[in-house]
């Protein structure tokens, strides 16, 4: 992990949102080194003279003045308690928060957050010792530990979190959402709304192929934490209705991340979560 860093946010929007790159959030920059172009650098900073003297387009990398704080905010709520094949998507939150915050710290970021969905938010200032994000480590997995059986997430969960996130928040800070995401309600999308005009934000959306679509499997009964609902998968029709529910939940977190310029992945549990972090660019070598 030591030579990991953390991938840019314009980058994740470009490869994983279809988006063109968003300004840079921040004070000043600073030159860094010439690269070659990648999918989602700025197109300004193209130096054409190494363009013109290699025949292949390289941009020049910029790095901010000051230290960037990156702001996790990690779901482990008993709707995480689930996987039907890989590992559960409570570890899988961990995993990818752990990953991508060892990145950021090699790359000398403050790093910080809370977890969410459990019994309490303990907040965790961003620093660039490991001694705090160990705590936020820790205290994920405390969390992780108390929940006993699958269920319901808080609704108020994520809007609690994000409104304290602004007093941790300044114009170059990075948020990272990991969990479900497809429970934020109306007032934790304002929140975002707010937060994205000075802050870079990008999210995880933790997913199971179960979730996608459902095989002929007769007529099941599913838990969901307060009582059990009955699924017919026995016909075309329904096993296609319940994909497409999905499906359209999907497609308007989606809209939603790009309305506030912000970059948005699926992570799966089926998959080791950095092979995936890697191929989608939110890590780099």
């Amino acid at each position: 992990m030591k030579h990991l860093k953390l991938g840019h946010h314009q980058n994740i929007i470009a490869i994983n949102g279809g988006q063109h790159a968003t300004p840079r959030k921040g004070r000043g920059m600073e030159f860094n080194e010439v690269r070659p172009y990648q999918i989602g650098d700025d197109l300004r900073h193209i130096d054409w003279k190494i363009s013109a003297r290699t025949q292949k387009t390289h941009t020049k990398l910029y790095s901010e003045e000051h230290e960037r704080p990156i702001i996790f905010l990690v779901e482990q709520s008993p709707s995480l308690l689930f996987a039907s094949k890989g590992q559960f998507k409570t570890v899988l939150a961990m995993n990818a928060c752990a990953q991508l915050g060892w990145a950021s710290l090699n790359q000398g970021d403050r790093v910080g957050g809370c977890v969410i969905g459990g019994d309490r938010q303990l907040w965790f200032q961003p620093k660039r010792q490991t001694k705090s994000f160990n705590g936020l480590l820790n205290e994920g997995t405390l969390q992780q530990h108390k929940i006993s059986r699958p269920g319901q997430a808080n609704p108020q969960a994520w809007s609690i979190a994000l409104e304290k996130v602004k007093n941790l928040a300044h114009p170059a800070s990075r948020i990272i959402l990991i969990g479900d995401l497809l429970n934020l309600d109306q007032r934790a999308w304002y929140k975002l709304n707010e937060l994205a005009r000075h802050a870079s934000i990008d999210g995880l959306h933790l997913t199971d192929p179960l979730e996608k679509s459902i095989p002929s499997a007769g007529l099941l009964k599913i838990f969901d934490g307060n009582g059990e609902l009955n699924l017919d998968t026995r016909t075309p029709q329904s096993r296609h209705a319940y994909q497409q529910h999905y499906q359209q939940a999907w497609l308007t977190l989606k809209q939603k991340f790009r309305v506030i310029n912000s970059g948005l992945s699926e992570l799966t549990t089926t998959q080791p979560s950095l092979n995936q972090l890697l191929k989608m660019g939110w890590l780099r070598k």
